[in-house]
């Protein structure tokens, strides 16, 4: 008999891949998972990008003296995201260039 797990899960630590787990399968099955995580990461990072871009529009309708005008983000703040941004696609091309090498290597053999 095998236990049922009673553990929520939250949002955060579940996978939204476009490739079902049932889908991955066979030898392209590492290719497969590491399109999904490109797919999350890149849907993250779009989202985040558009934050820092919507920003100007906060700039220009932030009024300190209306109740509830959200501020705009802080110069350093942009400079964090955008700086992540860089980090995480320099990430992912490393991560796409040793999956490369590998399966590179493996073909010469």
């Amino acid at each position: 008999m095998t236990a049922v797990s009673t553990r929520t899960v939250s949002p955060f630590e579940q996978t939204y891949g476009a490739f079902l787990d049932s889908a991955i399968k066979g030898p392209a099955a590492p290719l497969m998972r590491d399109l999904n995580r490109v797919q999350q990461i890149v849907a993250g990072l779009g989202a985040t990008l558009r934050i820092v871009s919507g920003n100007t529009v906060v700039e220009d309708e932030h009024d300190p003296d209306r109740p509830g005008s959200m501020p705009p983000l802080s110069q350093t703040t942009q400079y964090l995201i955008i700086t992540m941004a860089a980090a995480v696609c320099e990430q992912l091309a490393d991560e796409i260039d040793w999956r490369a090498d590998a399966y590179n290597r493996e073909v010469k053999a």
